[in-house]
C-alpha cells in the first residue's frame, strides 16, 4: 500500500491496524526530521523555517510523505542519519534551494559529502559581491579544509577575518586548519576565544557534549576539536562516538578517527569497513587510503580483496603516498 493509498483508505476503516499506526509514526518522524534538518541545510543554527508541503492542485498543506513519496520511501529504508539527511537535502533543493545564496549552496554540498562539487560551484559562480562576503570565504575555507588543501583554507580564513574580525565561523575553521598543520598553540588560542564568547555565562558546568559540539548548539561545532575532546576522555562511551560521527559525517578527519577508535577497541572489521568506505568517498584523504591498504595486508586479505588493494595502491602511487 502506497502513502496515498494509506490516506485515501484511512477514513474507510473503523479502526487503524498496527501497520497503519506504524506508517503514521514514520510519516510524523519524516516530517519532524525535515524540520530539524532545515536549519542545517541553510547553515543557520537555531533558525526556524516555515516550510510546508502543499498539494499541487489545491495548495492545501499536506504531509511531506504525501508530497514526496519517492523520497519518503527511500528515507524509510535508511538507518544512517547522515544518509537520511542527504535524502532530505535533495527534497529541500526542490523546495527552497533557489533561495540559497552561493555560500549556502557550497555549505549544503560540503555537509552532504560533496566538497569537490562545492569547490566547482564556487569556481564557476563566484561574483564580485561574494568576494566581499566573509561567509563566502568561510564556506570556501571549509571546502578546502575538507579537501585537505590546508594552505588554501588558511588563506580563505584570513580573507574572511579581514572582512569580519569577529566571525566565529572563520575562527573555528582557522583553528581546525592550524591544528592539522601542526600549529597547535595558535589553534588552541582560537578555540579558547570561541569558548569564551559562545559559552553561556550562566550555563552550568555540566553542559551536554551534544550542545558543546553539535551544530544546533553552535558553540564549537568543530570535527577537530571534537576528536581531541573524545580521545582525551576515557569515560566517553561508544554511543557518544556514534552520535559525533553522524554529526561530523562530512569530515574525513573525524570518520577516520572513529574508524581508528573502533579498531583500537577490538572492533577491527567494523573499523576497517568504515575506513575503507572513507577511502572510496573521499580518496584524497591520505590516512584513510594508506591505512586501508596496509590493513588489507595485515589481515591477510590481499587475495580476497585484490580489487580494493589495487584501487588503493593506484591512489597511493598517483599521490606518492607510502
Amino acid at each position: 500500500m502506497g502513502v496515498f493509498d494509506f490516506f485515501k483508505n484511512k477514513k474507510d476503516k473503523p479502526e487503524n491496524n498496527q501497520p497503519d499506526l506504524q506508517l503514521q509514526a514514520e510519516i510524523d518522524r519524516f516530517e519532524n526530521e525535515i524540520f530539524a534538518t532545515t536549519a542545517r541545510y541553510i547553515s543557520q543554527p537555531g533558525v526556524q523555517v516555515n516550510i510546508r508541503a502543499r498539494h499541487k492542485e489545491t495548495n492545501e498543506v499536506i504531509p511531506f510523505a504525501v508530497g514526496f513519496p519517492e523520497q519518503f520511501n527511500e528515507w524509510r529504508t535508511v538507518q544512517s542519519l547522515a544518509d537520511r539527511r542527504g535524502i532530505i537535502y535533495r527534497l529541500l533543493d526542490s523546495q527552497i534551494g533557489n533561495q540559497l545564496v552561493l555560500w549556502q549552496v557550497m555549505e549544503r554540498f560540503n555537509d552532504d559529502r560533496y566538497s569537490e562539487r562545492a569547490l566547482q560551484i564556487a569556481t564557476e559562480h563566484k561574483q564580485e559581491a561574494d568576494e566581499q562576503d566573509p561567509d563566502f570565504w568561510n564556506a570556501l575555507a571549509r571546502t578546502n579544509f575538507i579537501l585537505t588543501r590546508y594552505e588554501e583554507a588558511e588563506r580563505n580564513c584570513q580573507k574572511a577575518l579581514e572582512l569580519d574580525s569577529t566571525s566565529i565561523r572563520s575562527k573555528r575553521i582557522l583553528a581546525d586548519t592550524l591544528h592539522v598543520m601542526g600549529k597547535h598553540d595558535k589553534a588552541h588560542e582560537l578555540y579558547q576565544e570561541i569558548l569564551a564568547e559562545k559559552l553561556p555565562k550562566n550555563q552550568p558546568a555540566n553542559l551536554p557534549l551534544q550542545d558543546l559540539l553539535g551544530f544546533d548548539g553552535d558553540i564549537v561545532n568543530s570535527p577537530i576539536y571534537a576528536i581531541g575532546w573524545l580521545k582525551s576522555d576515557e569515560n566517553v562511551t561508544p554511543g557518544v562516538w556514534d552520535w559525533a560521527v553522524e554529526e561530523f559525517y562530512y569530515s574525513p578527519h573525524f570518520r577516520t578517527e572513529h574508524a581508528f577508535y573502533l579498531i583500537q577497541n577490538k572492533e577491527v572489521m567494523k573499523g576497517f569497513a568504515k575506513l575503507l568506505h572513507v577511502s572510496k568517498e573521499m580518496p584524497w584523504f591520505k590516512d584513510a587510503v594508506v591505512n586501508s591498504y596496509h590493513i588489507i595486508e595485515q589481515l591477510g586479505l590481499s587475495d580476497k580483496m585484490e580489487d580494493e588493494r589495487t584501487r588503493l595502491k593506484g591512489i597511493m602511487d598517483i599521490q606518492n603516498w607510502n
